[in-house]
């Protein structure tokens, strides 16, 4: 009898506005061009769903008793299940432009904090995995935030062959560079107005971040003894038996080619 292989889980998580995402996306396609039969799951748009959800029946964001009381309400949450699906579908740009502002990311930071949207999400994720294997599926990315903690809790449920996790980290100016488009021009070149904005996202991120650690419930924190490499140099070869994990610092100045082929290069040496 041929034993069954569970999806093989890849975890893509981290700082805010540290890259992980341009990653996760680059290695999804590098594994369909082999033919590798692979499911993206973005768990952070889930966060970001329940924001907009929670804004359209008047919850108010600052307060975390109102965002537990949405949170509790069994017909919100089926709605907002309905939501994840839909902009699922939604063309790329109209989803992006609905999801990924400024607002509705600080305010995902705040939804994330509160276990109730954490326990939403995590039986989110039971629910896929347990579909990628039904359907086949041989790897599963997933982009998030605090992942190790949550992939191991995959794994040890049955759901999953948890292999590798990455934690992104980066400079909160350059990340606020890249996400305004000035990541061609050094910050010293900018105009005093371009400079402000990128300070101003730049604190937003700080904070995102600082939330993020803080939390109670799955709190974003590196992977502890892991080996940190700071792109475009990552020499690293998987051992292809256990879970491992890195830490990959993306501050430097370079291309979205050059920051995401050496992650590529990782899983050319896995067999999968």
């Amino acid at each position: 009898m041929t034993e069954h292989k569970l999806p093989q889980l890849f975890t893509f998580d981290g700082q805010a506005r540290s890259g992980k995402g341009t990653a996760v996306h680059a290695i999804k396609r590098s594994l369909q061009s082999r033919n590798i039969n692979t499911m993206l799951i973005d768990a952070g748009q889930v966060f970001r769903v329940l924001v907009v959800t929670a804004i359209k029946h008047g919850v108010d964001i600052d307060l975390p008793n109102a965002i537990d009381e949405f949170l509790s309400d069994e017909r919100m949450l089926e709605e907002t299940k309905l939501e994840v699906k839909r902009f699922y579908h939604m063309h790329h740009a109209e989803r992006d432009a609905l999801l990924y502002t400024q607002e509705v990311g600080a305010n995902s930071a705040k939804i994330g904090a509160r276990p109730g949207a954490q326990a939403f999400k995590d039986n989110l994720l039971r629910k896929w995995l347990h579909d990628a294997d039904i359907e086949g599926y041989k790897v599963v990315l997933i982009d998030g935030r605090a992942l190790q903690e949550v992939g191991t809790m995959l794994e040890a449920e049955g759901l999953c062959d948890y292999r590798i996790g990455f934690y992104f980290v980066c400079d909160s100016q350059m990340g606020a560079r890249r996400m305004l488009g000035y990541v061609d021009r050094p910050y010293e070149t900018l105009t005093d107005d371009k400079k402000q904005e990128v300070d101003e996202l730049a604190e937003q991120i700080v904070e995102r971040n600082r939330l993020d650690s803080e939390r109670r419930v799955h709190p974003i924190v590196p992977p502890v003894d892991a080996p940190e490499f700071t792109l475009p140099y990552l020499d690293f070869t998987p051992r292809g038996r256990g879970r491992e994990m890195l830490i990959v610092d993306t501050s430097a100045d370079m291309t979205k080619q050059e920051m995401t082929s050496p992650i590529v290069a990782v899983f050319d040496k896995l067999h999968i």
